[in-house]
């Protein structure tokens, strides 16, 4: 299974690098060819070239799939494409959001390290927030919940443009409404991306700190977990001795040390404080069993002659469940 999982991981990562070869090509060629300017509107682009636009948030979404370069690098690659794609659509007027504040430039790494040192110097601030940060997270919460319900509303749209689009004889218009819809809907996509990737970037940082710092184990010095030992259960200490000279690595036990275990554990009911364990009524053999029947036989046929109230209850609720169900009620295989 586990193999299987593998080969499937593998063959996904493969079509996820194809695709993004495909992308990078594309996008030289779009470039190329000159596409895109800086000093054009949304109306002067041309309704093929529109969907064009797509192509930097479509790189930034595969990049963020790819598992077979550090993750590191994966988040610096995909905050460029997201950010480009935002950039590139706020020189069309298409949106008017603003980029979130850039991260540490990779770049500088001597800079980034000692920024690195001085933030874990400083302890968390403790104690409620101050009104400019509960206004800001105030802020934050509604431009979420703006942007979900803009986001809900362009994709009820992209579904009415898609259906007119089946139409064999749907006129450019329709063709350039949904080009444009679908730019605008990945906008929000890349704003929550952005935010994710932002997240996920900062805790690499704090975690590469940590580890410079000794308080955070390197992933290659973490302990690997024991392996798990078969265990080989005989029927008795005869067979154990058998079966431990002939497979010295498995290590065995016998069914009794087996069950004292799993009453140790909890697996198991205890034996000593359970009286009507059925394997005390195993090892008793059949007489004991036997007795135990006729005693609780004579027990029921005094309970009869004393007119035991309860007995006589139960009896009666017995009768009116008989009358009120037939034979055979439930038994869906059909055995009587």
């Amino acid at each position: 299974m586990r193999r299987l999982i593998n080969q499937i991981c593998r063959r996904i990562q493969k079509k996820i690098k194809d695709t993004v070869a495909g992308l990078i090509k594309t996008t030289v060629l779009v470039s190329e060819v000159g596409v895109f300017s800086s000093n054009e509107t949304l109306e002067e682009l041309s309704t093929n070239s529109v969907k064009f636009l797509l192509l930097p948030v479509l790189l930034g979404s595969l990049t963020l799939k790819r598992t077979d370069i550090e993750r590191m690098e994966v988040l610096r690659l995909s905050n460029i494409y997201f950010r480009d794609y935002i950039t590139r659509c706020k020189q069309y007027g298409i949106t008017d959001v603003d980029l979130p504040p850039e991260p540490n430039n990779e770049d500088q790494e001597d800079e980034d390290d000692e920024d690195k040192k001085r933030m874990a110097k400083v302890p968390p601030r403790k104690g409620m927030p101050t009104p400019q940060e509960l206004e800001a997270m105030a802020r934050q919460r509604e431009d979420k919940i703006r942007r979900f319900k803009e986001k809900k509303a362009m994709g009820e749209r992209l579904n009415e443009l898609k259906k007119a689009l089946e139409n064999p004889s749907h006129d450019e218009e329709i063709v350039r409404n949904y080009h444009i819809t679908m730019v605008k809907k990945f906008i929000m996509d890349c704003l929550e991306e952005l935010e994710s990737v932002t997240m996920e970037r900062n805790m690499l940082a704090e975690m590469a700190v940590m580890r410079m710092k000794g308080t955070l184990p390197d992933p290659e010095d973490t302990p690997k977990p024991r392996p798990l030992k078969p265990i080989l259960i005989t029927r008795d200490a005869m067979q154990k001795n058998v079966f431990g000279l002939g497979y010295p690595s498995l290590p065995s036990m016998t069914v009794e040390e087996f069950y004292d275990q799993r009453v140790r554990e909890g697996w198991f009911p205890d034996p000593s404080k359970n009286q009507n364990c059925l394997q005390d009524r195993a090892a008793a053999g059949p007489d004991a069993e036997k007795e135990a029947e006729e005693k609780e036989e004579a027990e029921k046929e005094a309970a009869e002659e004393r007119d035991d109230p309860d007995k006589i209850a139960h009896e009666r609720e017995m009768d009116e469940w008989r009358d009120t169900h037939k034979r055979g009620w439930g038994n869906t295989y059909n055995r009587s």
